[in-house]
């Protein structure tokens, strides 16, 4: 199964929708949220590095300076004017804003103008004993000398080792610019992708332990959820393989060409993903196939025990017919020994049929 923060599987619920509204239009589209959006920053240098938390829009945009990096890190995106004032104080175009409230926003790239980048993405991960997924959208802003980052802020968090990285100064994130920090950034979610998959080949190694049992319940029903897992995360990679893509291609102004080795690697994560994920979907088909086959199978012996069953009685119906009619002259009808005699016909020719069908090997 899986889900959208808290909604079920099937439907999300609306919170408000741009539907009529010009382009640019700061409205929030997504599940409703209880409490404020958690706000930190990060500025760092090789020398060390700053920490903020709940900073205002201006502390923000005053850690931005030369020479070093500025990572404002948003957990939610239901608090329209907050976003709204972070984004006026860093430039960032209207266009870009409605794409981070909007948690239904594709997996894509664009480029707007003012130099700013946007990256949006879905986080996937799996909770609970069942797998269940829950999918967070991700925007990520790219600016001279900043990254800002908007998480939905339902389904967890993948960027602690990231955070943990800046502040103890390990890994090669301090050294480098915020081009390398939006790689990082993406390279979380997309190794999120890997634990959650590795999670479903658990469950489909299990169906196919599974699958030579004839007598196992709502067995198709669990294929077909783990199928519907499959096509979320597919939903969420394939597109973000055309956004990697895009960054390599050199669309994005900002991205140095130093940080293309590891763009690579990011764009060779993700066909490995989506490689996984096609090959886990046939797996499956190939999974119920083999179930439905062996049901069927079962199916075939029971009809040939029936009709095995129904034919033998047919001859044996046919002489309780004819000692059964009301006629004077049937010649045993008298007989004392005549109840014996039709009981042992019968038996034998039920019991001569029995060993033509064994001796045919229908049986």
């Amino acid at each position: 199964m899986w889900r959208r923060g808290a909604m079920s599987r099937k439907r999300r619920t609306k919170v408000k929708d741009n539907h009529g509204l010009p382009p640019g239009t700061a409205i929030y589209v997504g599940e409703p949220r209880e409490g404020g959006v958690h706000v930190r920053a990060f500025a760092y240098d090789v020398k060390g590095m700053v920490e903020h938390t709940h900073p205002t829009a201006r502390e923000a945009r005053a850690l931005v300076s030369a020479g070093r990096v500025m990572w404002l890190d948003c957990d939610g995106v239901h608090d329209v004017p907050l976003v709204t004032e972070l984004a006026e104080q860093f430039g960032i175009h209207p266009l870009a804003v409605e794409d981070v409230l909007n948690t239904r926003t594709r997996p894509k790239v664009d480029v707007f103008e003012g130099n700013i980048a946007l990256l949006s993405m879905d986080m996937v991960s799996a909770t609970g004993p069942d797998c269940e997924l829950l999918v967070e959208h991700v925007s990520l802003l790219l600016g001279p000398g900043f990254v800002l980052s908007f998480q939905e802020g339902h389904a967890g968090d993948l960027f602690d080792p990231v955070r943990s990285r800046i502040r103890t100064g390990s890994g090669r994130v301090r050294s480098m610019g915020a081009d390398y920090l939006l790689h990082a950034l993406t390279d979380q979610v997309v190794d999120g992708y890997f634990g959650v998959v590795e999670r479903l080949e658990e469950r489909i190694d299990q169906l196919e332990g599974e699958a030579l049992n004839r007598n196992v319940r709502d067995f198709p029903q669990r294929v077909y959820a783990l199928k519907s897992d499959l096509g979320t995360i597919r939903r969420a990679v394939l597109p973000l393989r055309e956004a990697v893509g895009r960054l390599l291609k050199g669309e994005v102004h900002l991205m140095s060409r130093n940080v293309d080795p590891y763009l690579r690697d990011l764009y060779d994560h993700v066909m490995q993903v989506l490689d996984i994920v096609d090959n886990d979907r046939e797996r499956l088909s190939g999974v119920l196939e083999l179930h439905l086959a062996v049901q069927a199978h079962s199916m075939n012996d029971v009809m040939k025990v029936l009709t095995i069953v129904s034919t033998v009685f047919i001859p044996l119906s046919w002489i309780a017919g004819v000692y059964g009619m009301n006629f004077d002259n049937i010649p045993e009808l008298h007989w004392g020994y005549g109840y014996p005699f039709a009981m042992t016909l019968m038996l034998s020719v039920g019991g001569t049929m029995l060993g033509w069908f064994r001796y045919k090997g229908w049986l």
